[in-house]
């Protein structure tokens, strides 16, 4: 999620302008960008709940993957339920 919401602001200051140079910077396919930038789709609720998580208890426990077939739900209250099923 922190390194979605970086990638953002780099695209929105214009110092980088697509998700090419991104991947090209960080040496991962633009696929790979693509998926973790999705990210930023989910519902502000789900995206505060994963940043406050301490990084010592391990945010793997939400890895990306599990979260991808939520960022491609349109509805932020359907997003919410999904993700409701997967936390404890």
């Amino acid at each position: 999620m922190q390194k979605a919401l970086r990638w953002k602001a780099l695209l929105d200051s214009r110092e980088l302008s697509n998700q090419a140079q991104i991947a090209r910077l960080e040496r991962l396919s633009r696929a790979r960008v693509t998926q973790i930038i999705s990210l930023l789709r989910l519902a502000p609720e789900i995206q505060e709940y994963i940043l406050a998580i301490p990084e010592t208890t391990g945010r793997s426990a939400l890895s990306e993957r599990l979260l991808r077939p939520i960022t491609r739900i349109d509805d932020h209250r359907e997003q919410l339920r999904a993700f409701h099923g997967l936390i404890p």
